[in-house]
Formats: structure tokens, sequence, C-alpha cells
């Protein structure tokens, strides 16, 4: 309902002259599917029917006299300033026709006993009703936490981020400088799913609040060549600092992008400094919220098959607390796409875009849940579609390396010649921790051709950098393959069957299938590696 509103007050300060349509509503404020059907289908209608009960029972228990109301018969938020206003507005009585047809006979018996205004007795004994029971939930909800998942409190919520900046510049510019840095780095950091910008300075921060906190801090400094900036991600918890770099101060603000986008990577990325200090704390018994998803990225990397069980229980539980945590769903519809040699179980395309669909309700400027729809789209043959959204989720957060390597990975599956750009543009913004980019730019070489430039690559990759994962092994095997070095394709794979193999009687193709997730790779692979008689079998 949030959503909702959110959207039409939006539409009403952007359109004012032009209400959306219920196709709109469907689509754009509701997360539907662009077939749509508002013929077949009153949800649309409904729904605003429901928000417009939710206003007023709100502002029944507020006594406001300002307020937004929705017109019944029309889809454009007013602010109406009185109740005498309310009943003279003009041309606002007469409901749409479809509209009525969805309302059932109690809704709108509701509609009438809440616009009576001799019931307003009556509606506090409701609200207090409500009230009581709303308290209720929520003790009832704390005794949970406070339960089984009392030490994991701390990571339901991602650590929250204080900035901290230098006081020792004293040149105009060099503060103007500092600050600009500082506003980009807050702007990017924002975007993280991986932290909580904090407001306010760590002097105000709460007793116990340091558990889950980092101060970054920015410091300019004069370098040998010129003027430096040193940041550090100090942790609150172990009051220690636990990254650094020095950088030189970009020329100008159009080169931060270029210049300060690889730091944000670094600390704030899925494999960054913070999720995996978070990873390193991480009780045993946090699989809420945030703790869920550190648990969804390590086996996303590593496919470790003891860890599945673990993330599909801490998805559903998950799930359980809150039903729309869109990237919680985003996860959820990573999961329904595995292979059956990965899960034991066929995968299921459809209900893995209903779960891109769900993330999509609460999280339209969410970039998880915005490249999960993408990815949905890429798993189910739409390359259009899956390029079109996973751009966006790439503008939505310019600095997640991982969004920027899937969406290389998954057009390189397309036979996309933009694969590249972005297979390199993640290398850039994580240079340490892209393996998933670095092998899949590997692989896109390969298969242009170039097999010497896809090897020079190749043997410039540090297998120890964060989330190796099977991927490393696979092009290792193949780009040896491919340059009949068959000897080291070997060695490359018999480590992989070592790492990664089931202990089960598998067969090569089906360890392939198990570990990579998209099919046209896997099956490359295998025809690859068989062909030059790597693997049997």
């Amino acid at each position: 309902m949030s959503q909702l509103l959110r959207y039409l007050v939006d539409q009403s300060i952007s359109n004012p002259e032009t209400p959306p349509k219920a196709y709109q509503i469907a689509v754009d404020g509701l997360g539907r599917t662009e077939d749509f059907d508002v013929q077949a289908d009153s949800y649309p209608r409904v729904q605003v029917g429901r928000l417009r009960k939710m206003l007023a029972a709100h502002y029944a228990a507020m006594g406001r006299e300002e307020r937004l109301r929705i017109p019944i018969g029309h889809y454009a938020v007013e602010i109406q300033m009185d109740d005498a206003a309310l009943e003279e507005q003009p041309g606002s009585t007469e409901p749409d026709v479809e509209e009525i047809s969805a309302i059932s006979p109690v809704e709108a018996e509701m509609d009438r006993w809440f616009s009576n205004r001799q019931t307003t007795l009556g509606l506090a004994a409701f609200l207090l009703i409500v009230g009581i029971g709303l308290v209720w939930s929520l003790n009832s909800f704390d005794r949970k936490i406070s339960g089984a998942e009392s030490a994991s409190q701390d990571y339901t919520l991602p650590p929250k981020i204080y900035f901290s900046s230098s006081e020792s510049a004293t040149a105009e510019k060099e503060l103007g400088t500092d600050t600009e840095i500082r506003l980009f780095l807050e702007n990017a950091f924002s975007s993280s799913s991986q932290l909580r910008l904090a407001a306010g300075e760590i002097s105000s921060i709460a007793a116990g609040e340091e558990q889950n906190a980092y101060q970054f801090d920015s410091r300019l400094v004069a370098g040998p060549s010129g003027p430096e900036v040193i940041l550090s991600l100090r942790s609150l918890a172990e009051n220690e600092t636990i990254w650094s770099t020095t950088i030189a101060v970009p020329d100008s603000a159009a080169d931060y992008p270029e210049k300060l986008g690889p730091i944000v990577s670094r600390v704030a990325g899925v494999y960054g400094v913070v999720a995996a200090d978070q990873r390193k704390n991480l009780p045993d018994d946090a699989m809420i919220g945030y703790a869920c998803l550190l648990r969804f990225e390590n086996y996303r990397a590593n496919r470790d098959p003891e860890l599945l069980p673990v993330v599909e229980s801490c998805i559903k539980k998950s799930l359980e607390v809150d039903p729309l945590d869109s990237r919680i769903l985003a996860a959820a519809s990573f999961m329904s796409f595995l292979r059956e040699e990965a899960t034991g179980r066929k995968p299921d395309p459809e209900a893995g875009l209903q779960f891109a669909r769900r993330a999509m309700v609460r999280g339209r400027e969410d970039s998880a849940a915005v490249f999960a729809l993408a990815r949905s789209s890429f798993f189910n043959g739409s390359c259009a579609r899956g390029k079109e959204l996973a751009q966006i989720a790439v503008a939505l957060d310019p600095y997640e390396a991982s969004i920027q390597a899937e969406t290389g990975a998954n057009l390189f599956g397309c036979n996309d010649p933009e694969a590249s750009q972005y297979l390199r543009r993640a290398i850039a913004l994580d240079p340490r921790g892209s393996i998933v980019a670095e092998t899949g730019l590997v692989l896109t070489l390969l298969a242009e051709g170039k097999d010497k430039e896809a090897l020079t690559l190749a043997e410039k990759i540090i297998p120890s950098s964060t989330g190796v994962g099977p991927y490393y092994d696979v092009a290792m095997a193949m780009v040896y393959a491919k340059n009949d070095r068959i000897a080291e394709s070997r060695v490359s794979w018999d480590r992989l069957v070592a790492a990664y193999g089931s202990g089960r009687d598998e067969s090569p193709q089906k360890l392939l299938r198990r570990l990579i997730v998209n099919p046209s790779l896997a099956d490359r692979a295998y025809t690859l590696l068989s062909g030059k008689g790597v693997i049997t079998g």
C-alpha cells in the first residue's frame, strides 16, 4: 500500500492534469507485467479501493484537517484541507462502474461507515481493537526474536556507516574538494545493499549500535605529486581500522565515477570489505534479512552443497518475517533457477518469475529486485527484455561489481557484443574480487576466437581473491584446452572436481550443469573439454 500511495502521489505531482489509468497503476505502481489485462483482472481497482479506506481510517484516527484523499471513481490523489470542503467537492461522488463491481457489499458498507461523521465513537472503539491486536502481534514477534533469534538481532539489517572527514584542510579549494568527495561517496554508498547510511555524528551513537556499524574517514593530505586523499574504514565493534587506501585527488568531479567508483565497490560491494567483515562475525543463529543475504551471496559465489539447505531455510524464515523484503525475494528468485544437478529438483522458472515480480512491488528502486526480473528474463530466453532491465539495475547501483559481472555473463550467453564492456567494468570496479567478471571475460574472449588474449588475461587472475568459486577452474580448464595446453587443463579440471565434486557417481557433464547456472556456458565447457580429451564420460 505504501508503494502504491507513493506512486499515485508522484503521478499527481508530475502529471496533475492526467491521472494514471488502471493499466499504469497495475504495471508501474504494483509491479505487474506488461501483458496485464485490466478488463479481465480488477486488481488495481481493488487495491486503490483498499488504499482509499486505509487513508480514511488513518485520518479519522489522527483528527487532522489536512489530508490526502482518493475520490471514488478516480485514481488521482488530492489534498483536502477540511471535512467541510471534503463534502462540498464537486464531481467526485460518481463512482466508476467497473470499480463498484470490484468492491464487495461488505467493502461498500465499510465505505459508508467510514464516511459517516456520526460514528466517531464506533471508529475509536474499532481502532482500539485493531491497536490491541497490533500490540499483541508485535509482542509475539518480539518474543520470537528474543528467543531463538536473540543473538542475531544485530544482523537482521545491514550495518550503519558513519562519515567523518578531515578538519585539517584550510584552503577553501581543499575544503570544497573534501566536501565533494564526501558527498559523492555518501550518495554511492546509499545505493548499496550492504550498508545503511547513518545520520548524525558518531558521538550520538546509541549504546550497542557499534556492534553493527563502521566509520568511513576521508582525509586530504599533501602528496609527493599533488594532493591526495586517504580513505579508511574502521570497525566500531572491533575499534580498529580494517581497510585503508590512498589515491590522488581526482582532477574534477567528472573523474569521480572512474577514480572513486572502485573505492565504493571495494568497501560496499556484496563481496566487499564490509560484507567480508560481517561474515567473519556472523553468529550461527543469524538467519533473518541481511544475515540471510550474506549466506546467500556466499553460496552464490561458491556453490557449496552444504550451504544450500541453510540458505533455503533462511530465505523461508526471512519471508515469514517480511513477505515483501525485496532483496530476499530476489535471492529466492535466483534459487528457483538453479539446475537440478545443484538442488536435486528441477528448476522452477515460473516461481523465479513470481518471486522477482513480488520483489518489484516494494523494490522498484532496488537494484537487486530489478536485476532479479532481468535474470528471470534472461533465463526464460528473453535477451532483449533481460538487457533492458539489467541496464536499469546497473544505473540504480553503478558501483556494484557483481551486477556488472552478472549482466556481462548473461549477455555473453545471449551472444551480445556488449557483454565484454560490462565484464571489463566489473573488473575495473573490483580488480581483487571480481573472479566472476574475469573468468567471464576470459570465456568471452574464447568465444570471440581471441585465444591468446584470453590466456594472457587468465594467467593474471589471482585465484586467492574473494569469491573464487567454480568458474575460475572451469575457465582455466577451457582456456588451457583452447590453447592446446592439455596437461594444464587437466590440472584445472582435477582441482574443480576435488573442490566441488559431490562425491557421488557424477558425470563431468552433470558436474558442470550443477555448478554453472548458465546452460549455454555449461554445454560449451563440456563440448570443448571433452573434444580436447581433457574429460571423458
